[in-house]
This record gives C-alpha cells, sequence and structure tokens, in this order.
C-alpha cells in the first residue's frame, strides 16, 4: 500500500495538465447569443439620428482547427427605437419616431491566446448587413402565398430599407465545460453608407451559448 500512494500521486500530477487542457481543438461548435446593443447619435448630410439601447440574437456555427484559430459564419438580428430629425427637399424638418431592425450574415475567424479551458479572446470578421428604418414609402399592399388548396393574404406596406457591407472586431472571455461553450464578448460593427453619409457603428454586448460536437 506504500508503493501505491506515490504512485497514484504521480499519476494525479501527470492527469492535472490533461484536464487543464481544452478539447476544442478539431471540433465544431454552435452557440445562440443573446444580447443588447448600446445608443447611438448619428449626424448625416441632412439631419441627425439617436437609437436607443436596442437588443440583439445570433446563432453560430465555428470549427476549431486547433486550440486557438477558429473559423465560423454568424447569422445576427436586432432592432433598436430612433428618433430622427430629417430637412426635406422644400427646407422644412422632418421629425421622425420609429424602429430600426437589422439582419447580419457575416465570415469570421477567432483566436484564442491560451489553449485551457478558460481564455481571453479577440475576434474579427465581415458580411452584410440588411436595414429595415420602418418608414412606409408607399401605400398598403396585398401579398398572398398560394397553396395546393388555399391561399393566404395580407397586407403588407413598403418600406425604406438597404442592404451594406458591414464588418466587426471584438474581444471577449470564454470557458470551456465538457461539452458546453460560454462566452461574453464585446465588439464593433461598422456599415459603410457611402456617398455623404460615410460608415457608422455600433457596440454590441452578447453572452455565448454553444455546445462542441
Amino acid at each position: 500500500m506504500k508503493l501505491l500512494k506515490p504512485a497514484f500521486l504521480a499519476l494525479a500530477l501527470v492527469a492535472l495538465p490533461a484536464q487543464a487542457q481544452s478539447t476544442r481543438g478539431g471540433k465544431s461548435e454552435f452557440y445562440m447569443s443573446p444580447g443588447w446593443t448600446s445608443g447611438e447619435n448619428y449626424t448625416f448630410e441632412r439631419g441627425s439620428a439617436r437609437t436607443d439601447t436596442g437588443y440583439n440574437l445570433t446563432l453560430g456555427y465555428a470549427f476549431n482547427y486547433d486550440q486557438h484559430k477558429s473559423l465560423g459564419v454568424e447569422f445576427g438580428w436586432g432592432s433598436q427605437d430612433y428618433r430622427a430629425s430629417v430637412v426635406s427637399d422644400t427646407g422644412s424638418t422632418v421629425n421622425v419616431n420609429s424602429s430600426l431592425d437589422t439582419w447580419t450574415v457575416r465570415f469570421l475567424g477567432t483566436y484564442n491566446f491560451m489553449e485551457g479551458n478558460f481564455t481571453p479572446f479577440v475576434t474579427g470578421g465581415l458580411g452584410w448587413t440588411y436595414l429595415d428604418s420602418n418608414i412606409p414609402t408607399g401605400l398598403p399592399q396585398n401579398v398572398c402565398w398560394y397553396y395546393p388548396w388555399y391561399a393566404y393574404c395580407t397586407a403588407y406596406v413598403p418600406t425604406a430599407t438597404t442592404t451594406k457591407f458591414s464588418y466587426n472586431a471584438g474581444a471577449g472571455l470564454r470557458l470551456d465545460s465538457g461539452k458546453g461553450v460560454f462566452r461574453f464578448l464585446v465588439s464593433e460593427q461598422w456599415m459603410d453608407f457611402g456617398g455623404g453619409y460615410g460608415s457608422g457603428s455600433v457596440t454590441q454586448y452578447r453572452i455565448d451559448f454553444g455546445v462542441k460536437f
């Protein structure tokens, strides 16, 4: 029994680094990310706008090539209330109160600084963002979906929308626990509006809940 004790201690010491080592290398992961978006002030050629703090939801997939590097794709949705003042063609000021809905698809890369289960990381990506101002641009229209035996129709109001190139960069903390993945991330997303509008950005905060497989 006395000889077994030193042997057991030696095996335990060898096992400790192995337990501290993350198992994300060579595995895929899927995650869902609720979060919120900070309010911002914007000025443009013929007016200004102020967005309130909003909320967002992201679904993502990534493949970990090793303990440090991964590549993935994300699909995100967000909504923010806003107030805008715009100078019309006649010179009068128009005040708008509405909500801004966004849908984003991005391809991104992530680098984890440490090989262990707990690590800081940085990430960056690029893609496209579809923006809906919810400002009507025409009269209501009927839209119908046809099925083999019946049709469903509803009223639809066209609104001012646009799709722009977007890119992001962020940093956060990651914890691997068994098959579970937990991350806290702060990121900045820029959208290129072009012309006299230039580019605008929003700060996003989110918590990732994922699973490795």
